[in-house]
C-alpha cells in the first residue's frame, strides 16, 4: 500500500513539474486507497508546497498574482467547506467521488472543448468556487481552472505559470482549513517527508523535460497518468489489489 503511494507521489511530481497541475488528481486516488482521504489530502498540502510554493516565493509575480486574485479569493472563500466535508464525510463516498471527477474531467479536457467569451468577475468567482470546493475535498482544485484555461486557449507556459502562482496563493487557508478540522497531525507529517523524496524526483524530471517535448505530446502523457490514477483508485479494485 504504502508502495503505491510513493509511486503515486512520483508521477504526481512528474506531471506538477511539467505542467504546474495534475498532481492532486494524480495522487488522491492512489493515496485515499493506501493511506486514506484524509491523510492523503492532508500530506500532499505539506509535500506539494515544499517543492512547488517555496520556488514560487522567490520569483513571485505581481502582476500575474493580481490577474489571479478573483479567482484565488474565491478558492480560498470555499476551501474551508470542502475541508469539513474531508474531515467529517464517509471515507468510501469520497473515494468514489474523486474517481468519478478524475473521469469527468478527463473526458472534458480531452473534449478540446473551447470557450473565447470575456471573462467577467463572475464567471473568474464561479470557477473559483467550484476550484475550492475540490480543493479543500481532495486537492483538487487545480482541475477545474485547467479546463477553464485550456478552453480559452492559454499558452502551457501560461498555464503552468499560472498553477503554480494560484496554489501559492491559496495554500495558506487549506492549511488553516486542515489544521482547524484535525488533520495536520505527526502523522500527516511523517507521511509527507516520506512522499518528498520521490515527488521532488517526479517534479525535477518534469521541470526538466517541459521545453522539449511539444505541448501535444505532454499532454498525451499526462491523460494516461490521471486514466490510469483514477482507474486505480476505484473502491472496486481493493480486493484485487490487496488493499
Amino acid at each position: 500500500m504504502m508502495l503505491a503511494a510513493l509511486t503515486g507521489a512520483f508521477l504526481a511530481g512528474l506531471a506538477r513539474g511539467f505542467s504546474g497541475f495534475g498532481s492532486g488528481l494524480i495522487f488522491m486516488p492512489i493515496a485515499s486507497a493506501a493511506l486514506g482521504p484524509k491523510v492523503a489530502v492532508a500530506s500532499l498540502l505539506v509535500f506539494d508546497f515544499i517543492v512547488a510554493g517555496l520556488p514560487v516565493i522567490r520569483n513571485f509575480d505581481v502582476e500575474r498574482a493580481r490577474r489571479l486574485l478573483p479567482i484565488a479569493l474565491s478558492v480560498s472563500a470555499i476551501i474551508p467547506i470542502g475541508g469539513w466535508v474531508a474531515a467529517n464525510g464517509d471515507p468510501d463516498v469520497i473515494r468514489w467521488s474523486l474517481s468519478f471527477v478524475v473521469f469527468a474531467a478527463l473526458a472534458m479536457i480531452t473534449a478540446g472543448l473551447k470557450w473565447h467569451g470575456r471573462e467577467t468577475l463572475l464567471i473568474a468567482m464561479m470557477v473559483g468556487a467550484l476550484s475550492g470546493f475540490l480543493g479543500g475535498l481532495a486537492a483538487l482544485s487545480g482541475i477545474v481552472v485547467v479546463i477553464y484555461w485550456l478552453a480559452r486557449d492559454i499558452t502551457p507556459s501560461d498555464l503552468r505559470a499560472n498553477m503554480f502562482t494560484l496554489a501559492l496563493l491559496t495554500t495558506l487557508v487549506t492549511a488553516a482549513t486542515y489544521a482547524l478540522n484535525g488533520m495536520l497531525t505527526a502523522h500527516v507529517f511523517r507521511v509527507a517527508v516520506l512522499m518528498l523524496v520521490p515527488y521532488l524526483a517526479g517534479a525535477w524530471i518534469g521541470t526538466s523535460v517541459f521545453h522539449l517535448a511539444s505541448p501535444q505530446t505532454f499532454r498525451k502523457i499526462v491523460y494516461v497518468m490521471i486514466l490510469m490514477s483514477g482507474v486505480i483508485g476505484l473502491p472496486v479494485f481493493d480486493s484485487l489489489l490487496g488493499r
